[in-house]
Parts: structure tokens; sequence; C-alpha cells
């Protein structure tokens, strides 16, 4: 009999068939709370105590009085270690089918045909009334009844039995290594008792390991720790010797240590694998994994013969610790037309997102050949910039422009593409498309990460892993989950109090909380959080950009720190000319300097080159005040729609969306009043006290004449008016 792994090492069928035979995990138990036993307790318990790590609806070992073992041949066993393993195969043949029966009543019928499927039906409900007897006359030195025997089915009691094989049934990605590892045939006992029951086995052995499968590719791609994902990825390959995302999980674990000499040999096992079971070899994918190991492999070798000062030029730079992700290039070849402007765009995207502080970027590879498959690196994400020469109209006289494709994909996933575009690119335009770039691919891996982990509890994570959990929450702009995402990000901190990814969130974090018109005493505070983080940030990493952008932004809403807000903006801009945040707090600053009409020019310009980027949504309560107070008011309507739309409970928003609804109506756009009086019902129910003045207390460093515009259009919104405010109206 072949052991549990190997049985499945050499079916003859095509890869990518069998990837998509994956993932038909048993049936889950309900809802319980999971038992975590300490370290001390495991090496106590043995692999009973390892077992004990069970997901919600497994009951624990110690809570049960018997315990079934089924990953082998089958053993029952006392809590004292006396067997009650019946002798007849029927009889444990019975056991099995209702241990392995997700704990559902099995029926009578069902159970005949499974064991007695040549008998007839009488006969085989009469042999099954007699195997019913043998097997509680089995357990009846328990003193308690496990089997609950019903007129028409039969059941085990699942708060007396704990079945080894369900821990395996219902492991997820976050515990999978926590149970030990198998390489045996499940209830290997049982085979040849009866057609039926054979067919039954064969179902609950490919059951199994389908969900061992695809719960082990899940680990290998979203838990954190390095060691975990190779341990997943050779976990994996022992179920299933022919799973290419576990190779290839394998070969890129290996080469991030520079491990190039145990890469390289499973690099030629892989292929050995594939051509002795499948005469073939892996896919493309895997084969350019298995190219860059080689290649890397060789370029280890040569650093080590090259000169010291040679050597730091040639090795591959691994992700800090502090970094969430690695990140490589790859552009045309230098031969390429118009490749210097490519160039332009990769230089300032690099600078741009080393600034960041949470990207390790490796340097830039040349672009393969199509037909090669293109370059694959021991990186996360690969952003990939092609080249395309447009063709100028006739009357013009040629000028260098080309069209630019840039796509991002996740390696670990098969190239699975996160984002895209395309920009006509000139010499003109082409360090602003760079600087657009840095914001659009850094929030774009930082989401995509954070997915990455949205499936597992939050005990579970990392700090750092929290700190992406918090990011998603903070990018919703809900002030609903805001203290929540504040909350984790407290908790992620006070591990790894100095990590940069962190500290950006925190800042902006306490920006966002800051600005959704909490009391002046919780605004202040948010600010202080904020201010606090992004100095920090700072203070870690002068050159970040997006950190001196976000303390000078934080600065600017309060009138004892207006003037240090506009200082670190004057110094940081020419730094980063073009970008996405620098354009956006520099029109606020002019908004400030009591130019709205400017400030409202530049973020439509801005608005109309990219669409789609990320601060646009993050920062939308800027967007509003600035098109509001600049006159242009359709954009304001259209903003305040957008993020009303995904977040009805914006206090921020609807103060503003209101105000912008009266100023549509002054000129003139009588089809707005039914949306003003939907808008104040709404502002009615969540904030029935707020007043304009309350309102205006938020924007502190206002200019007085945009503050009065302000305060008049709250004022025909309908906001109830302030204490002060009557008693002047009761005066009058």
């Amino acid at each position: 009999m072949k052991p549990f792994g190997a049985m499945f090492t050499c079916r003859s069928v095509p890869v990518s068939a069998h990837s998509r035979q994956l993932a038909q995990p048993g049936t889950p138990l309900p809802d319980a709370p999971e038992h975590r036993p300490s370290p001390a307790g495991m090496e106590r318990q043995g692999l009973m105590g390892v077992f004990d790590h069970t997901k919600p609806g497994v009951r624990k070992a110690e809570a049960s009085i018997l315990r079934l073992d089924l990953m082998s041949v089958m053993s029952v066993q006392m809590l004292d270690g006396t067997s009650l393993t019946p002798t007849g195969a029927k009889t444990r043949g019975l056991l099995a089918i209702l241990a392995l029966s997700d704990r559902r009543p099995v029926t009578r019928r069902a159970l005949a045909g499974l064991l007695w499927s040549m008998r007839s039906e009488e006969q085989a409900r009469a042999s099954l009334r007699q195997e019913i007897h043998r097997l509680t006359e089995a357990l009846s030195p328990l003193g308690t009844d496990i089997l609950d025997v019903q007129r028409h089915a039969l059941s085990l009691k699942p708060v007396l039995t704990s079945v080894d094989a369900e821990r395996y049934l219902n492991a997820t990605p976050s515990n999978i290594l926590r149970l030990p590892e198998t390489d045996t045939l499940l209830l290997s006992d049982l085979d040849g008792v009866d057609p039926a029951l054979d067919e039954w086995l064969a179902h609950q052995r490919d059951r199994l390991r389908h969900h061992l499968i695809s719960t082990l590719e899940q680990a290998q791609s979203t838990l954190s720790d390095p060691d975990q994902r190779l341990s997943a990825a050779n976990r994996l390959l022992h179920v299933d010797r022919l799973n290419e995302t576990g190779w290839r999980t394998l070969l890129r674990e290996l080469a991030r240590r520079n491990d190039s000499s145990t890469a390289l040999l499973t690099a030629e096992q892989c292929l050995t694998t594939f051509r002795d079971s499948l005469h073939t070899e892996p896919s493309a994918a895997t084969m350019a994994v298995i190219s860059e190991v080689r290649h890397l492999a060789n370029t280890l070798a040569h650093d080590m013969d090259a000169p010291p000062t040679a050597r730091a030029s040639t090795t591959t730079t691994l992700p800090a610790a502090r970094d969430i992700a690695s990140v490589a290039f790859t552009f045309p070849d230098r031969t390429t037309p118009l490749f210097p402007l490519v160039e332009s765009v990769f230089d300032q995207a690099t600078a741009g997102l080393a600034r960041f502080g949470f990207l390790a970027l490796f340097p830039p590879s040349p672009k393969e050949s199509e037909d090669q498959g293109g370059p694959h690196h021991t990186h996360d994400y690969q952003i990939e910039l092609k080249i395309r020469p447009t063709t100028p109209p006739p009357s013009k006289a040629p000028s260098p422009s080309a069209r630019l494709v840039v796509r991002v994909t996740d390696q670990r996933r098969d190239n699975l593409i996160i984002w895209a575009e395309r920009f006509t690119i000139t010499a003109d335009n082409a360090d602003a498309i760079g600087a657009f770039l840095v914001t659009e691919i850094a929030w774009r891996i930082a989401m995509a990460e954070a997915r990455n982990a949205a499936s597992r509890p939050a005990h579970e994570l990392s700090p750092l892993e929290l700190g992406l959990r918090a990011f998603a929450l903070t990018s919703r702009n809900d002030p609903a989950v805001l203290p929540q995402a504040r909350d984790m990000l407290s908790d992620a901190l006070d591990h790894l109090p100095e990590n940069p990814f962190l500290l950006l969130i925190a800042a902006l974090n306490g920006l966002l909380s800051s600005t959704e018109i909490p009391s002046p005493q919780q605004a202040a505070e948010a600010r202080t959080r904020g201010i606090e983080a992004a100095r920090k940030l700072t203070q870690l990493l002068p050159e970040t950009v997006i950190g001196r952008l976000l303390l000078a932004r934080l600065q600017m809403d309060d009138p004892s720190t207006l003037t240090f807000g506009r200082q670190l903006l004057i110094e940081t801009l020419p730094s980063c000319s073009g970008s996405g945040i620098g354009v956006i707090v520099d029109a606020y600053a002019t908004l400030l300097a009591g130019q709205a009409q400017k400030a409202a020019r530049t973020l439509l310009a801005f608005r109309q080159q990219h669409p789609t980027h990320p601060f646009f949504d993050l920062l939308d309560t800027d967007f509003m005040l600035i098109f509001l107070l600049g006159g242009e008011f359709k954009e304001a309507a259209e903003r305040g729609r957008t993020s009303l739309s995904a977040a009805p409970t914006r206090v921020s928003m609807l103060v503003l969306h209101a105000a912008t609804l009266v100023a549509l109506r002054e000129k003139g756009h009588k089809d707005v009043s039914d949306e003003l009086d939907a808008t104040r019902a709404q502002l009615s129910r969540l904030a029935p006290t707020l007043s304009p003045e309350d309102v205006l207390a938020h924007h502190a460093t206002l200019p007085s004449p945009l503050a009065e515009t302000l305060l008049s259009l709250l004022r025909q919104a309908g906001l109830p008016a302030s204490p002060e405010q009557k008693g002047e109206q009761c005066l009058a």
C-alpha cells in the first residue's frame, strides 16, 4: 500500500487541469471558540496536544472521552489509553462513516448501502442492526453511550468524541502548519471491505487531499513569515508533487535567502519530477522562475569572485524587515527607440518609491522576448514598462512621443495583474507621469498586501499585517471604522515603534480622523496623533516626501502650527514635482492663502490627468472644500455624490455637500432642491445639534472672506444656529 502522499504523485493529467480540480473542502462545522494551547502544553500532550488546534466547531481532545485516529489504520482509545478498536472490519467501517460525516446523522439506508452493497436491502438492514450492536458492545467500557441511535439514522455525539482527521479537514491557512505533517493513507485497513465502501473511501481521501492542497496553497501566499511560507510549500509538495505553485514558492523563498546551491538543487528536482511523471517540463511560468534562479546563482558565483568594490554593485538586495513587499522593474532594451523617455519615468518612479520607505526595490532588468515568457525575479511584484511608438499626424513635424504601458503583477500569484495603465509620454510630461506612478503603484501594492491578509483573524496577524489591515480600513474613508484602524495601529506600533509604513498609516489615519468633524477635542487629539506619527517618520527617514507632506498638511489645520506647515511644504515641493499628494497639499495651501480659484483650477487639471489617483478619494474633503470655495460647484457636487454613495454617514462630506447644493440653487439649478432636502434630513439624523459655527471651528485656518462665504452657505443649508447666534437673533 502506497503512503498517503506518494499515492497521488504520478497522475498522468496536465498540471493545469489538475489545478482546476482542487478546492473541494469538507463541509465546515458550527462555529465555536478556537483552542490554542501553549508550546509547553503541546509538548506535554504530544501528538494529541497538537490536534487540539481546532477549527471552530471541532471538539477539543481534552473534552472528549474517546479519541478516534483515522489517518492510518483505525485506532480507538479512551483517555487512559485503553484500546477500544473494534475487531470486525464492518464494525470499523460503520464507525469510520459516522466519524467522517461532519457530525451529521447518517441514515440507516446509506450505512447499509455502503457496507453491504452486494446484498438485498432487507439483508443489509439486518446486518446493520447486528453491527450497531457489535459497535455498542465494543464501546461499552466507556460507560456512556457515544452513539446517538435513532429509528432512521445514527450519529456520533460530538461532545464525547475527538477525530484526528477532522483537524485536517477543517484546517485553515493560518493554522495548517500547527498540525503534524502526515503521509499516511486515510483508513488504510478498510480497503476491500465492500465495493461501495471502497468508493466512499476514495472520495474521503480525495476530499482530504484537495482540502490540504487548497489550504496549503493559500498558506504559502498569505503567511508573512518566510519560514512559514517555505514550510507550507514543502508540505504542499509532499502532498502533491506536481503542484507548480508549490515549486515556484519554494524556489523563490530559497532565492530570497541567497541559498543558491539549494535553489539550484530544488530546480533540478522539479524538472526531474515533471519529466519522470508527465514526460514533459513544467509550465512556462515555472520554467521562468527556474531560469531566474540559475541566473541569480551565476550572479552570486560571479560576485564571490569579484573584488570587494564590485561586489556591492552586483549582489542582490533582499527586502529589509521594515518592507511590506519587494518590487522590481523591467523595461525595454536600451536600443529601443525613445528609450530615454522610459528611463526618465523609471528614474522618477524608483526615486519616489524608495522615499515611501516600505518597499524594497530590486535593480532593473532588461525585457526579454515575448516567446520566453518574460523575466521573473525573486521579488513579490513586478512593474513592467512597455513602449509603443506613436505616429504623429502628417501635417505636423515628428515629435518624440510614445505610448507607455505600465503593468504591475503579483509574482506570487502567477503574474496576477493588480494594476495597469497607458500613457502618451513626451519629454515634457515624463517626470509628471513618473511622479504619478509613485503613489499609484505604492498604494496598489499596499492594498493588495492588505487583501492577502484580509481573511485572517486580527489576533493572528503580525504587526506589519495589522498595519496593512488598518491601512485597508483607513482607505475606506468611513468614520465608523477609523477608530478600529487606530487601535490596530496602536497595537502594531507597540511592537514595531519605528516601522516607517506603520507610522505613515498612523499619520494618514490621524489626518482623516481629524477631518471627519467629531468634537473639536476629538479632532485635536486625532491631529496630534497624526502629527506625532508624521514627525517620527520624518525623523527616521528625512528623505520621505509623503511623510513630510502629511506632516505639513496636518499642521496647516491648526492656527498655532500653520506657519510651520507652510514652510515645510515650501521646502518639500521641489523634490516632489508633479506627485499627486504634493499637488493636493499645495492646492490646500493655496486655498489657505486666499486664492481659492487658483487652487480649484490646479485640482481640476490634476483630476483630468489622473482621475483614479488614490489620494483623490483619500483627501476628498480637501477636494470638496477647494471646489466649493473656488466656485467649481458642479465639480464639488459630483465629488460629494461619489463620496456619499460609498459612505453616506460622513458628516464632514454631508455638510460640504449641503453647502454646495445651496450654491448650485443660487446659480439657478432648481433640480437640486430634493437632493438638498434629503441631505438636510440625513444631517439632522446624524448630527442634529451641529451648527455652522461648529463646522467653521474645524476650518479655523481659512482666511476670513472664505470663512464668511462658507458660513453663509451653511446657514442657508439649514444647519441649526449656535446658542450664540440664537442670542444675537433675539437681541436683534
